[in-house]
């Protein structure tokens, strides 16, 4: 327990340093580089299967040859990250199962690639959905989080022209698991 809270208070400090150098980097100028999304994506499936070495984790990608391009900076790699930690860790399943989906959309005449990660844990219910991504929210007394990490992913996601939104792995029953979908403008590279 006490090395868990170790890890809890770090990550939590790491954030708050995040958040910190991210509000410098939003008031100062952009320092995004193109990106390969699926460098970044590999790099953070394999943090998160070392970080639950004593659980059964399946992580599904369909992206293993492609190279798609984002104007993004270090942080992309923080999104990922969160997101899959969390799917890990709130997954109270013997078999841990995450499925990464990319694709690519036009919206608005601009193209887009969109990353969808399907997990099959606990889920989201509706109403905690329309908090999930905000700093100040309050937590429950059964929430497990530190309440800061999608706050800032959601506001890293922004930064770079890009979305991010929970729907239901199965439309209309939360509680089968989570689709977290982020859509980024892609660049020609």
């Amino acid at each position: 327990m006490i090395e868990e809270q170790a890890i809890r208070g770090k990550l939590l400090i790491s954030n708050v340093l995040k958040l910190t150098s991210f509000e410098e980097i939003k008031n100062g100028e952009n320092n995004n580089q193109l990106i390969n999304i699926v460098e970044v994506l590999n790099e953070s499936i394999e943090f998160v299967m070392k970080s639950f070495p004593n659980r059964n984790v399946n992580v599904q990608t369909n992206f293993s040859d492609m190279k798609i391009f984002v104007k993004a900076n270090n942080f992309l790699l923080d999104v990922f990250e969160n997101i899959l930690f969390n799917a890990t860790k709130h997954n109270t399943n013997k078999n841990i199962e995450i499925h990464v989906d990319i694709s690519k959309v036009v919206i608005n005449d601009v193209k887009h690639v969109k990353i969808e990660f399907k997990d099959n844990g606990i889920g989201i219910s509706d109403e905690r959905k329309k908090t999930i991504f905000q700093k100040d929210q309050k937590m429950s007394i059964n929430s497990r989080g530190l309440g800061f990490g999608l706050s800032l992913v959601k506001k890293i996601i922004t930064q770079y022209n890009g979305k991010i939104w929970i729907e239901d792995k199965i439309k209309g029953d939360y509680s089968k698991g989570s689709n977290f979908k982020v859509i980024i403008p892609t660049s020609l590279a």
